[in-house]
């Protein structure tokens, strides 16, 4: 195991102060609320084609039959219906106004009233905006492969960008969160469409950015009685380009407004252990648990991962194998409720995986031994001649949807399950437009849609106290729709497998936690048990795998992670600031920081990569006043009493060996 790097501090005056977080000095003295929007439906920002004719707002051809808004937490609700009249279609505004901050959403959804079918619509685009101002500048991040969550920076000035994806996976490859600068202003942009969506960003060279936003493709009709709908468009507007201010009000509003709060409450940090392998049995998890306890280390949550199921000839069986979502009786006899019964003793919540999606088993096995399914609820082949082909559930089908859910019902009952952790490890985007109809494109991904949100929406109503863990092969399906009803813990398959990746991990907290507030990394059981790793792991769900099985386990180490975390778990929805700029690299460090304004008090992160040749590095920390502050190690020392005025100067943190850190705790006296 290295040495623990002994923490030198000194104070240093930098050249620059660093920024001051005050949220109200973001926010534009102009909200634009959707009620504001639609007093003038006809510049309302939707556009789409009908039998070729292209169309913006509700104008001329269009007929208001009503808009109701009502107040809610938070802000106002607004509906508001036009009939188009070329088509018979009612064209419906769902969407939101929030008061504590510029921001408003809405989805357009479009409905068949009639009785004959209609004529296509295309191009639909559930954003068709134009943002004024000069110099316009396109911020994000990368999705999960590839490049995973890295920033990237584009000045939009006689450019094109379009960003998106057609594999039915939101999140793999690019990330439909946006920062739109222009002027001195700017605006946050979320396209919540867990499908192929595609969002474009263009000027000519003048003050005027033209953004357009929608599934990714759409040439379609309605059949009487049909229903479709566009992504959710979430808008949040600020003022002054303090990049800093301006993400943590993102952050606030993604907390306050978009995650979900089970029983009115926070989902708060999570510590877990999980056995990370398939195989296992009821008294395998009893003895996980109780060696955890035993060490005096407390689980809030035992994650179950995948293979815990038969085939359909009821044979046990291992994932990718997946679809029947029977649990296997010769393994978990108690159908799971033992092994929830004990962590409920111990405090602590039981998460189960499933990949409800997919059916991958011998496909005429299951049909004979799968009563009450039809045949036709398949939707497709997907991934076809790889290790993950399966059969793809047609949730556009609510019969489909209905016998699904029975089943997931059933298994989380008969095991007290708390948690579900939802799969999904392949694109759809083939499937879908294998399966439409002749001109009919996007039919059958927006019906699928639509049957995945309500999915999702009938088991959280089902069970009021329940999160939803949202993964797909790793961070493959995070817009904004899905994690209204989840959180994503699982940001990368990047790990699975590999015990290294701290500098990634590291990255991630750095990029990813401006946007996404909460996410998981975790520690191997396979792993080099070193506190760096265990720190470059820390994260809003933390995942500390032990060999529990082993007498040469580090349980001392491990109990010492634990404390650490939970010290520092009570900052993960605080305002968080990058301290240092984003790099895999090996030479170089990392740091951010997490500062509560209610409690005056926060938390640093600081590591010296493993090939840093620097033994000090000086990081501009960030409070609000020149008050004094007193900063704490992990242990809880006392390192020095500072103003703050020094601190955002400048405060120099001294790491003598190379792969070494810090955990700082920062308090007002």
């Amino acid at each position: 195991m290295k040495r623990r790097g002994i923490i030198m501090l000194l104070l240093t005056a930098a050249m620059l102060c660093g920024a001051v977080l005050t949220l109200s000095g973001c926010r534009r003295k102009d909200p634009r609320s959707l009620e504001k929007m639609l007093e003038d439906p006809a510049s309302f920002p939707i556009s789409f084609k009908y039998d070729g004719k292209a169309y913006s707002g509700f104008g001329e051809s269009f007929e208001k039959l009503s808009v109701n808004t009502e107040k809610t937490d938070g802000g106002t609700h607004t509906e508001a219906k036009f009939l188009h009249k070329p088509s018979g279609v009612t064209f419906t505004v769902d969407g939101k106004s929030y008061s504590a901050y510029d921001a408003c959403e809405w989805t357009l959804w479009l409905e068949n009233t009639g009785e004959k079918d209609t004529y296509n619509f295309s191009d639909i685009r559930g954003l068709d905006m134009e943002f004024k101002g000069k110099n316009p500048v396109l911020k994000g991040i990368n999705g999960d492969l590839g490049d995973m969550y890295a920033p990237y920076r584009v000045e939009l000035t006689h450019n094109y960008v379009l960003k998106g994806t057609d594999s039915g996976r939101p999140t793999h490859g690019n990330f439909p969160y946006f920062n739109l600068e222009y002027g001195r202003h700017g605006t946050f942009i979320a396209v919540g469409w867990p499908g192929s969506w595609m969002t474009e960003f263009k000027n000519d060279g003048g003050d005027v950015t033209h953004v357009t936003a929608g599934q990714f493709k759409t040439d379609l009709y309605l059949k009487p009685g049909q229903k479709i709908r566009t992504p959710l468009i979430v808008l949040l507007n600020y003022k002054g380009h303090d990049e800093t201010a301006n993400m943590n009000l993102w952050r606030r509003w993604f907390i306050d407004c978009n995650m979900r709060h089970p029983d009115g409450k926070r989902f708060e940090p999570v510590f877990c252990a999980s056995s990370g392998a398939s195989g296992m049995t009821t008294g395998q998890f009893l003895k996980l648990i109780n060696t955890y306890t035993e060490h005096d280390i407390h689980l809030d949550y035992l994650w179950i991962d995948a293979g815990w199921y038969t085939n359909p000839k009821g044979e046990s069986c291992s994932w990718p194998e997946t679809g029947t979502l029977m649990v296997d009786t010769s393994r978990f006899p108690d159908r799971f409720a033992d092994v929830s019964a004990r962590m409920h003793e111990l405090g602590g919540k039981v998460m189960l995986w499933f990949e409800a999606e997919v059916m991958r088993c011998n496909v005429q096995d299951f049909l004979d031994y799968m009563p009450g399914f039809k045949k036709e609820w398949f939707l497709g082949t997907a991934a076809a001649g790889s290790w993950l082909q399966g059969e793809l559930f047609d949730l556009g089908n609510p019969e489909c949807l209905d016998w699904l859910l029975e089943r997931i019902y059933k298994v989380l009952d008969d095991g007290n399950i708390d948690m579900l952790r939802s799969d999904f490890n392949v694109n759809p985007g083939e499937v879908w437009r294998y399966a439409d109809e002749l001109f009919n494109e996007g039919i059958k991904e927006n019906l699928y849609v639509q049957g995945y949100l309500k999915m999702w929406d009938s088991i959280l109503e089902r069970y009021p106290s329940m999160m939803i863990d949202s993964c797909a092969s790793g961070g493959g399906r995070n817009d904004i729709e899905t994690l209204r009803r989840s959180v994503p813990l699982h940001i990368s398959d990047f790990w699975d497998g590999n015990d290294d990746g701290w500098n990634e991990r590291q990255t991630c907290m750095l990029a990813l936690s401006q946007w996404i507030p909460y996410f998981k990394l975790e520690v191997h059981s396979s792993a080099p048990a070193t506190l760096y790793n265990y720190r470059s792991s820390m994260a809003p769900w933390f995942i500390l795998s032990v060999d529990y099985t082993s007498d040469r386990s580090d349980w001392t180490l491990a109990k010492q992670g634990e404390t650490e975390w939970r010290k520092l778990s009570k900052y993960y929805y605080a305002d968080f600031y990058p301290l240092t700029e984003f790099s895999k690299a090996s030479d170089v460090w990392r740091a951010w920081e997490y500062f509560d304004e209610n409690t005056h008090s926060g938390a640093i992160q600081i590591f010296r990569g493993p090939e840093s040749p620097d033994s000090s590095k000086t990081l501009k920390l960030h409070v609000p006043d020149n008050a004094k502050y007193r900063l704490t190690d992990a242990e809880g020392n006392v390192i020095a009493t500072v103003r703050g005025n020094k601190l955002k100067k400048g405060y120099t943190f001294t790491l003598p060996e190379p792969e070494s850190s810090a955990i700082i705790f920062i308090e007002k006296c």
